[in-house]
């Protein structure tokens, strides 16, 4: 493969993308499509490398991606066919792989972004753009706001349709009310939550520095995002950087979205109430995140505070390192109260705090 030769004038950062997949024949001439379509490839001298690990594949995904590939000329192709044995053969192993790859091809780490996605995915057409974007901006690694397929999801029916409305008002909800109760100036709202293997974007200097993604069967990406923020470094969720992810039932990561979109539609079909996370266990999740966040502001730094590369004051690792200890996400939190209740002490919870910030 020969790699493209950057002009290092005409960009400050340069991308790589990396994509694991499993019989994908059919999804990933989407993706090459959208991402041969990328607004950053406007410049002439650019061109994007895309990393593609096709996780013991037994269709023909590598034809179909070198096909689909050649459509788009600024498009350089790297791919790897991997044998895992059977313990291995998982996404963590087969993202860790690409991303692996794709921190080999850099050639300078500390203007290189590793971006990754999903071979289901279809990223919008200024993705990447809007990445570095809040890249440039300060952040060390960006979360993109994953939006499932409406024409897919329209077959799931009605009361799918009606769960899934519910869930995302009560994701949105909670994401505001974490604003309130742990503010974070480098990520304000309005913003998203979402930090998934769908759409990450690091630096590669950053990858490289917390030991690159773990390779496990599930919540790779999750872990990762942990370990960065562990590590002191800027987590950002711009509404803008935007995926679209298919609405499938045969996902290829057990515990993964088709999964969850499997357990609404036997929820649904079984008459079951649509539980979430107790509100009260948010609140305290988030409380003892702003604990910790506040013993590490600068007023606890006294005269030693840790300076980010880029020369601005960043968390201290001591502090975000014990965020993530005692206070993680929860993406697998019990779930015990009813979604409408829940909808309805967050609004209430929401207006208390929001009234409490007026200027009277």
């Amino acid at each position: 493969m020969v790699l493209v030769d950057f002009d290092a004038g005409h960009a400050l950062w340069r991308p790589i993308v990396a994509v694991p997949a499993r019989n994908e024949a059919q999804r990933l001439p989407f993706l090459l499509d959208s991402l041969g379509r990328q607004s950053w490839l406007a410049g002439p001298e650019c061109r994007l490398l895309v990393v593609l690990v096709l996780n013991n594949c037994d269709d023909n995904s590598a034809a179909s991606a070198v096909h689909a590939a050649a459509r788009h000329p600024k498009l350089l192709l790297d791919v790897i066919e991997a044998d895992f044995p059977a313990s291995q053969a998982h996404v963590g192993s087969a993202r860790r792989l690409a991303l692996e790859r794709a921190l080999e091809l850099t050639d300078d780490r500390a203007r290189s972004v590793l971006l990754t996605t999903d071979a289901d995915a279809v990223p919008r057409a200024d993705w990447i753009e809007n990445n570095l974007r809040a890249i440039d901006e300060g952040a060390a690694i960006v979360g993109g706001h994953i939006l499932g397929d409406k024409t897919e999801e329209a077959f799931l029916g009605s009361y799918f349709l009606r769960r899934a409305r519910r869930q995302l008002h009560f994701g949105r909800l909670i994401d505001r009310l974490s604003t309130l109760i742990d503010p974070i100036p480098h990520d304000p709202w309005p913003r998203h939550s979402d930090n998934t293997g769908a759409s990450l974007a690091v630096r590669a200097d950053v990858y490289a520095a917390v030991g690159g993604m773990p390779a496990l069967p599930v919540r790779e990406d999750l872990a990762f995002v942990s370990s960065v923020r562990g590590a002191g470094y800027r987590l950002r969720h711009p509404l803008d950087v935007r995926v679209q992810v298919s609405a499938r039932l045969d996902g290829r990561a057990p515990g993964g979205m088709a999964d969850c979109l499997k357990g609404w539609l036997g929820a649904e079909a079984d008459g079951l109430p649509h539980y979430v996370e107790d509100p009260e266990s948010v609140v305290a999740r988030l409380r003892k995140r702003r604990m910790c966040r506040e013993s590490g502001s600068p007023r606890g730094w006294g005269r030693h505070p840790v300076w980010s590369s880029a020369g601005s004051p960043f968390f201290r690792r001591t502090e975000t390192a014990e965020i993530e200890r005692i206070a993680p996400d929860e993406p697998d939190a019990p779930l015990s109260v009813p979604i409408r209740a829940a909808i309805h002490q967050i609004k209430l919870m929401i207006a208390d705090r929001e009234s409490e910030t007026c200027v009277v």
